[in-house]
């Protein structure tokens, strides 16, 4: 088990003295930092150094040099977004398909691109005012973290499983990874970062040598635990960034949840939000103990006829003749 936030000291202190378990640092935040620092800068810069080039353009003066500061500004944001896209690419606990990635590994690819970054700033005479790259430096191991625990954590799980040596072989170097990329798909919609993982998947289908015969059943048993343990590996807390915002609001205009709302709250996220296995969370918890009606036909069918309005009493009528 591992807790994954930002670095604020009241969630790092929550996961290692309260519960004793690992504080993995959010990726989500990791990256803002950086973003934080270079996103608008590049951008300004840019526009900048566009609207210049076409007034010289237009002008015809000092078109070589307008030129050229738009080809450096426009050079240097592909470079930002390359790296960015790279940090986000390398922080999973696979690599060239099924090979088990390592955290010495991870971490001196983070470290090349931070290098890279830090260049960046300086080629484009941005001002890291808030020190916010020795700050993503800082938080590096704590990010990587996450993949030794996670590859510890499937070894454990693999030991209670008692498959033979090719079985386990196979589960780790195809079935595992294989779903890790399926399901690290069906989350991405950035279509550069969705074009590096179909590659990743590719590589991991085309080990045909490491199929192993078995039943339909004992697939869809191996199946359905390599995809368990794939939604184990959390890197990020932005699944609750939405619910943090919304508590925010809340909270901002001075508001709070009372009772009824928190049940009804509570009813729809454990019987109707579902996650990628199309499972609810009580599905997940009771497994094929209970079979749980859907949500809404349940409630069309124990839904009692609704109390008639209140009956206004007359207003009195007033004879102004009489007064």
């Amino acid at each position: 088990m591992y807790f994954v936030s930002d670095r604020a000291l009241a969630l790092v202190n929550l996961a290692v003295k309260k519960y004793e378990v690992s504080s993995v640092a959010d990726c989500f935040h990791f990256k803002y930092i950086i973003n934080k620092l270079c996103c608008l800068a590049l951008s300004a810069k840019l526009n900048s150094a566009k609207a210049n080039y076409e007034e010289a353009q237009k002008s015809k003066e000092l078109i070589d040099l307008r030129t050229e500061q738009y080809i450096r500004i426009q050079f240097h944001t592909d470079i930002y977004v390359k790296t960015m896209r790279t940090i986000s690419h390398v922080l999973h606990p696979f690599y060239d398909g099924y090979k088990p990635n390592t955290k010495n590994r991870v971490e001196q690819e983070i470290n090349l691109e931070l290098s890279r970054i830090n260049q960046l700033t300086i080629d484009c005479e941005i001002k890291d005012k808030y020190k916010l790259i020795s700050k993503a430096q800082n938080q590096v191991s704590d990010v990587v973290a996450v993949i030794p625990i996670w590859h510890d954590l499937v070894s454990d799980e693999i030991e209670q499983m008692n498959l033979d040596d090719n079985q386990k072989y196979w589960f780790m170097s195809y079935l595992l990874p294989k779903m890790y990329w399926i399901q690290a798909l069906n989350k991405t919609k950035y279509k550069p970062i969705r074009e590096q993982l179909k590659k990743e998947l590719q590589v991991c289908e085309q080990n045909k040598f490491l199929i192993y015969e078995q039943s339909e059943d004992e697939y869809e048993i191996l199946k359905e635990k390599a995809v368990e343990l794939c939604r184990k590996f959390q890197r990020a807390s932005s699944q609750v960034e939405g619910r943090n915002g919304f508590l925010s609001l809340i909270n901002h205009n001075q508001k709070s949840f009372d009772n009824t709302r928190l049940e009804v709250m509570t009813v729809i996220h454990n019987f109707d939000t579902r996650g990628i296995d199309g499972k609810t969370p009580a599905e997940r918890l009771f497994g094929k103990q209970i079979e749980f009606q859907p949500l809404f036909e349940y409630i069309l069918n124990n839904f009692d006829d609704l109390p008639r309005p209140r009956k206004r009493k007359g207003r009195l009528k007033i004879n102004a003749v009489q007064h």
